[in-house]
């Protein structure tokens, strides 16, 4: 009796876990708008250079991961001189970040067909925060990941989990950010643009 009411408390514990997780990220699976360009993509802005609304975030064609629509990077970032390429999915969120917090991030990606090289170009994300809650403001805590290489069939999404830094004080009642972009790990520089797909970002405060 007392297995059974421990096996079930247990149980209960992981149901209420589940219950209360939140998707801090709006629309991270890409399925909600009425177009591909930023501008009609719901919850995404695009920060890279230019600030062109107008360029696509998501993509209803090829090396798209789950449903419809997956969003859309190339990796002209300059990994050299730490400029932005063209396009960078960001995202302020509803969330006001308390003392204490990390955040989970787990995310799929995969390249586009042929068009990414998968022995130098990578996916990366950024939480932040600023001090003035705007998007490009002065940051006061930021955590960035990068994954890894790309390996095995490119026909195959890779899933990735990640937790972030703990906030710094500073950060403590400021709107939580989000940003993504794609990264060539050599010169950022390249002649022609290499494409990725990613697709149902989530991220979650992490439990204390």
């Amino acid at each position: 009796m007392q297995t059974r009411y421990l096996i079930s408390l247990a149980l209960s514990s992981l149901s209420s876990a589940s219950l209360f997780a939140q998707n801090l990220v709006v629309n991270g699976d890409f399925e909600d708008g009425t177009g591909t360009a930023f501008y009609a993509t719901t919850g995404w802005y695009n920060c890279g250079v230019g600030l062109k609304q107008g360029t696509t975030a998501r993509t209803d064609k090829g090396a798209v991961i789950t449903g419809f629509f997956s969003a859309t990077i190339n990796d002209r970032y300059n990994s050299v001189e730490g400029k932005f390429g063209p396009v960078v999915h960001s995202q302020k969120t509803k969330y006001v970040i308390k003392a204490g917090d990390s955040f989970t991030l787990t995310y799929d990606w995969r390249p586009a067909d042929s068009y990414w090289q998968t022995g130098r170009d990578t996916v990366r994300f950024v939480l932040y925060a600023t001090s003035d809650d705007r998007m490009a403001g002065p940051v006061v805590w930021s955590s960035e990941h990068t994954s890894d290489l790309y390996r095995g069939s490119i026909d195959l999404g890779k899933n990735v989990f990640a937790i972030s830094s703990v906030v710094k004080t500073e950060a403590v009642g400021k709107a939580l950010f989000i940003n993504f972009y794609g990264v060539d790990t050599v010169d950022g520089v390249e002649g022609s643009h290499h494409y990725a797909r990613v697709d149902n970002i989530v991220v979650e405060v992490s439990k204390k």
